[in-house]
């Protein structure tokens, strides 16, 4: 009885608890990867620049990143969060808290813009420019450069942080999520808002801190953000025939 009654007073593990784990190695291998993958384009960033301005690309390309673009905007994402909110009330803090994690990764871009600039291409003279062109040098607000926003991709950076705290709440929708955040940096590249190194840069930016927030952020946000959400939460709407459509 004794035993029984231990075994029944044992506090279970609290949803914070379960977040205090150390993450693998194996998960920083994506942004590595995403910070290498934009060193490496700095030598190609000029080309696929001019590329794109020339507009060598089909037509129903530019339909499909407009179309996306909202996966990484604010007002997109404020939206689109909003609206599962409303109609998934029970778990709407967790829907603001995802939104709060991914416009936040979005401002930590600004401390890097903001601290050294780079012309966007479409903002460029490309045809006789070359890479050392492309910087504005330190601190281009207070020497009122204009254009030289370019490092990293804003919109790259929410719409990775996004796919990551949305694969956290609908792990079955990871290809998705992450499918619309590479078609919004392709976009960035595609209109002339960025190079592909800054798009690389903002994806890694992304994935960073969005994963940092959930696994070392405050306990109140890794409790919140903790478990997957359930597809089963909600009661389903069942028709059955009544007894008059059984007898005839």
């Amino acid at each position: 009885m004794s035993t029984s009654l231990r075994h029944q007073e044992s506090p279970a593990p609290s949803r914070s608890a379960k977040t205090d784990r150390a993450l693998s190695p194996a998960v920083w291998l994506i942004p590595v990867s995403l910070l290498i993958a934009a060193g490496c384009c700095l030598t190609i960033d000029l080309p696929v620049a001019r590329f794109f301005h020339a507009g060598h690309y089909p037509g129903f390309l530019r339909e499909l990143v407009e179309n996306t673009e909202p996966f990484g905007h604010g007002i997109g994402v404020v939206l689109l969060l909003t609206s599962l909110a409303l109609v998934h009330r029970e778990q709407s803090l967790r829907y603001v808290t995802a939104g709060a994690i991914a416009l936040g990764a979005g401002l930590c871009t600004n401390v890097i813009k903001f601290t050294y600039g780079r012309t966007r291409p479409r903002d460029l003279e490309l045809a006789g420019a070359d890479f050392a062109d492309t910087f504005t040098g330190w601190l281009p607000v207070l020497q009122d450069i204009g254009g030289s926003q370019s490092f990293p991709s804003g919109h790259t950076t929410v719409a990775w942080a996004l796919a990551v705290v949305l694969t956290q709440l609908f792990p079955t929708g990871r290809g998705l999520f992450f499918t619309l955040a590479v078609f919004v940096a392709y976009g960035r590249v595609q209109c002339g808002a960025h190079y592909p190194s800054d798009v690389f840069a903002g994806a890694a930016l992304g994935w960073t801190v969005a994963t940092l927030v959930l696994n070392y952020g405050p306990a109140r946000v890794r409790a919140i953000m903790s478990d997957p959400i359930s597809s089963t939460s909600e009661p389903r709407l069942t028709i059955t025939p009544d007894s008059h459509s059984q007898a005839a």
